[in-house]
Order: structure tokens, then C-alpha cells, then sequence
């Protein structure tokens, strides 16, 4: 499953607060708001049943009613009951239930036929012992039909309302967090580059974004000095190896030359001159690499591939002979490039000693080179023992072998691919490896055609 961005955790974090706390508030308010109006209902039912009694009037044991007294008023309708329960005065709403007890001063609701009313009673004694019970009925329906239209705009309106808070929310993050995204593709430029005398560029408010590119800076520093001071180390020890090594080689040839030596000593000697070789062989690599490292300007000309290819291929047929491996070269005419001779060849050399190293005794290599879309393509391919997926992406790292033994025995230095890769994305090419473990490997490489 993808992880969620910050700017996106935030979001739903916020947003989901908003929500809960919203909709609580929401919810409250519409209680408030029904609570609100079953109380003005009660007052104003009340209120009007004290009035409306005020048409009564008492005289010994009887009462009578005014002349103008009106049974409706403003959606409330009035009855009067006598003592027992019985309609004197006035109609019951249609749908009314119409055995409800009286009870004095206390405001009711009742629900009949779906539909909810309140109810107020008031009692009047008058005689000896006789009372009139005055009711006033309203319907709530009104506010019921309110609540329930609130309810149902809520239900629609608050996830959209939610939904547009995200949204608005989302892109004020997103705002606030821009710093963050250019820092992040500064550093992978630098990262990229692999410059690291470039600095990150300060935010003008000191914040914390500030501090932050401020110690990213700091470190940059500290990681150029190091890798500076690596550099220098590399090359000096690269250079300092070269003669005494360069006299150990010469010593062994002169000795093997010497013919009162007996044929153990001159053994042990060639075990020497073979490492001495191969010494000599990784500082060379070594040195190529420090000075790379430290900017040094090569000499970039007009180049025929496929020559330079023809070439490296004839002085490594001897070596590939040794297993008995075919070297074919297939081309088209006009592969002319830019690039450094002497860093082409190397290139060359490596990947189809590589080739060689790797292959099966009575194998084969292919070259071929093709001009695709104004681009050189280029393919080194054996049917050798092949790469194990695990071990594909690391091929390009310096000194990674994956037998070490084997590679020994092969006089491999570990540079070998690595110094590959340098040169392809010095000349502004690609480089990318395809293998099957025990079919194969190939080597595919794109460089700009002039």
C-alpha cells in the first residue's frame, strides 16, 4: 500500500477533527434549536389557554361564555370539558386522539396518527363543587417539518461542506509545505549532480524551514570536505603505489629472465608478477577515477565507434581464445560520436573483458552497434553464467564482486563497471544491464550520435 504524503496526513487529520467537532456542534444546535421551540410552544399554549379562559365568566353555579369568544387562534384550538371529561365547548382536531386524561398546568405532548400535538389543560372550580376544564391543542408539526428539512440539508450539505474544507485545507498545506518541496528537489539535484559545493537556497522568514536548510547546508559542507579529503587520499595513494609497484613488475620480468633460477623460484616469482599486475592495474583505475573526481578536463573529439570497437576487439581475441570464446562484431557504417579515445576504449575493454571473464569456455560474445533515433546503441552480450537479480543493481558499485575468488582468478579489481559507468555518463549516455542467471548478460549502452 502507497504511503500517504504529509501534506495528505494532515489533511485528514484536520479535516477529520473539523468533522467530529462540527458535527457535534451541529448536532447540539439542532437539539437547542427543537428544545427552543417546544419551550416558545409551551409558553405561547399556555399563555393563550390564560387567555382564552378569560371569555369564561362564573355567576353562582353556572358560567357563560362572551359573545365574540373564538375556539381557534392563531393555530391553537380551545375545548372545555366538564369535570368528567365530557366536550362541552369546541372541536377536537381531525386526527386528534380524543381519550387524553386532563391534567391541570402541565403542558403535553401527544402523538396520534403520526402526527405530534401539544396540550395544555387548565381547571376552573366554580359553585359548590363544580369545575370546567379549558384545553388549548396545537400541532408541533411545524417544527417537526423544520427538523426534519434541517436534518436532511445536513446530511447533504455537511459532507460537502467537510469536502470543501479538505480541499481548501489541502492547498493551504500544501502552500504552507512549498519550502519543504524545494528543498527536497535541491537536495536531489545536489544528490543527483553529485555536486556538493552547491548550498540550499534560505527561506526569508527565520522559521524552521530556515533551520532546517540552514543544517542541510552544514552538512553539505561537512560531506565536501570529506569527500574532498577522500579524494585527495585516493589520489595520492594511487600515485605514491605506482613506482614502487611499477618496480616490483620490472624486478620479477628481469628475474624470470635469469636463468640459473630453478623452476619452483621462477613459480613463485610469476605468483608475485601476476599481483604486482594486478596492483598495478587497480591503481591505475584508482588514479583515473581520483582525477575525475577532482574535475579534470579530458580531451573530447570526433570518434568512430565502430573502429575503436574493431580495435579493442582484435587485442582481446588472444585472451578470448584462451576459453576458446567467439567474438563476433555486428555494425552499421556512420557511428561517429564525441568523446575522450583513450576513456572509449577502456570502456570497450572492460565490458568485453568482462565478457570474457564470465563466459563459458566454448562461448560466445556479440557486439553490435546501431544507429536508433539519432542515438548510438550499443550491446555487449554474452552466453556466459550470467547475474542473479539480487545482485544486478549493485554491479555498479566500486569494488562489489559478487565471487570474489572468481574474480581474483580473473585479475578483476572491482572497478571494472563502475569505471564503465563514469565514462557513459560522462559522454552523456545510458548504460543498463539485462541478465539471466546461468543464460547470460547483456550490456546495452546509448550514446548522442553527431
Amino acid at each position: 500500500m502507497k504511503q500517504l504524503t504529509i501534506k495528505k496526513k494532515i489533511t485528514l487529520w484536520y479535516t477529520g477533527i473539523i468533522a467530529v467537532v462540527l458535527g457535534t456542534i451541529l448536532v447540539f444546535v439542532l437539539l437547542f434549536v427543537d428544545r427552543v421551540g417546544i419551550s416558545a410552544t409551551e409558553e405561547e399554549i399556555s399563555a393563550a389557554v390564560t387567555g382564552f379562559s378569560s371569555n369564561i365568566n362564573f355567576q353562582d353555579d353556572s358560567f357563560y361564555l362572551d359573545g365574540d369568544t373564538e375556539f381557534y387562534d392563531d393555530g391553537i384550538m380551545f375545548c372545555i370539558y366538564d369535570k368528567n371529561g365530557r366536550l362541552l365547548y369546541g372541536t377536537i382536531p381531525t386526527q386528534f386522539p380524543e381519550e387524553i386524561i386532563l391534567k391541570s398546568n402541565t403542558p403535553r405532548m401527544i402523538t396520534g396518527s403520526n402526527r405530534k400535538w401539544m396540550i395544555y389543560d387548565s381547571i376552573y372550580t366554580y359553585g359548590d363543587d363544580d369545575e370546567i376544564w379549558v384545553r388549548g391543542i396545537t400541532s408541533v408539526h411545524s417544527i417537526e417539518l423544520f427538523m426534519q428539512t434541517s436534518e436532511k440539508m445536513l446530511l447533504i450539505v455537511f459532507p460537502l461542506l467537510i469536502i470543501l474544507i479538505g480541499v481548501i485545507g489541502y492547498f493551504m498545506i500544501k502552500r504552507a509545505l512549498r519550502q519543504v518541496d524545494l528543498i527536497c528537489d535541491e537536495v536531489e539535484n545536489i544528490g543527483n549532480g553529485k555536486d556538493l559545493s552547491k548550498r540550499l537556497s534560505l527561506p526569508k522568514a527565520k522559521d524552521e524551514l530556515y533551520e532546517l536548510s540552514e543544517k542541510f547546508n552544514g552538512m553539505f559542507e561537512r560531506l565536501e570536505l570529506s569527500f574532498e579529503k577522500e579524494r585527495q587520499f585516493t589520489s595520492d595513494v594511487s600515485h605514491e603505489l605506482r613506482t614502487p609497484v611499477a618496480v616490483i613488475i620490472s624486478q620479477c620480468e628481469y628475474l624470470l629472465e635469469n636463468e640459473n633460477l630453478s623452476a619452483e623460484d621462477k613459480e613463485e616469482i610469476a605468483v608475485i608478477l601476476k599481483q604486482a599486475k594486478r596492483m598495478s592495474k587497480l591503481t591505475n583505475e584508482m588514479l583515473m577515477i581520483a582525477r575525475n573526481e577532482q574535475g579534470e578536463q579530458h580531451l573530447m573529439e570526433k570518434l568512430d565507434f565502430g573502429l575503436l570497437s574493431e580495435f579493442v576487439i582484435e587485442e582481446l581475441q588472444t585472451k578470448a581464445q584462451e576459453k576458446n570464446i567467439e567474438i563476433t562484431l555486428q555494425k552499421q557504417d556512420d557511428l561517429f560520436m564525441n568523446g575522450d579515445q583513450t576513456l572509449i576504449l577502456r570502456m570497450m575493454i572492460n565490458l568485453i573483458t568482462n565478457a570474457i571473464n564470465y563466459g563459458k569456455i566454448n562461448g560466445h560474445i556479440h557486439v553490435i552497434l546501431k544507429v536508433e533515433n539519432d542515438q548510438i546503441v550499443g550491446e555487449v552480450k554474452d552466453d556466459g553464467i550470467g547475474i542473479s537479480e539480487e545482485h544486478l543493481d549493485r554491479i555498479w558499485e566500486r569494488f562489489y564482486r559478487i565471487d570474489k575468488s572468481r574474480s581474483r582468478e580473473n585479475g578483476g579489481t572491482g572497478l571494472g563497471l563502475s569505471m564503465v559507468r563514469w565514462i557513459v555518463n560522462l559522454h552523456n549516455g545510458t548504460i543498463h544491464v539485462e541478465s539471466i542467471e546461468g543464460i547470460g548478460t547483456s550490456f546495452i549502452f546509448r550514446f548522442p550520435k553527431i
